[in-house]
């Protein structure tokens, strides 16, 4: 999950919620790859919350993040298959056990 920290014109700053140091230094690397992007840097909003922020400069920065986000989840999804992974489904939660009736207590005679 990220949040937009700032959007200002042609530039661009995100934060990436309990993510890896390393996903920032991934995306700003491939940021760097288009033409279209002036600048482009992780850094980390704190050493003890590790969260990792992209800022990027571009004509449209926010079309150039989406644009690697979504080629690097093809990566992923494909690296995943070719180890043998399948494709995850959502999780079921399981049903909950009804508890066991309680036995009436005969009446004295």
């Amino acid at each position: 999950m990220f949040e937009v920290v700032k959007d200002e014109d042609g530039m661009l700053e995100v934060a990436f919620k309990g993510e890896n140091p390393a996903l920032g230094n991934l995306v700003a690397e491939r940021l760097l790859e288009s033409k279209s992007v002036s600048f482009a840097a992780s850094k980390i909003d704190h050493p003890l919350s590790g969260n990792p922020h992209i800022v990027i400069k571009a004509k449209n920065p926010k079309k150039e993040l989406k644009a690697v986000l979504e080629q690097l989840a093809s990566e992923f999804k494909e690296l995943y298959k070719l180890q043998g992974g399948k494709e995850k489904k959502p999780a079921k939660e399981p049903k909950a056990k009804k508890a066991p009736k309680a036995k009436k207590a005969k009446a004295a005679e």
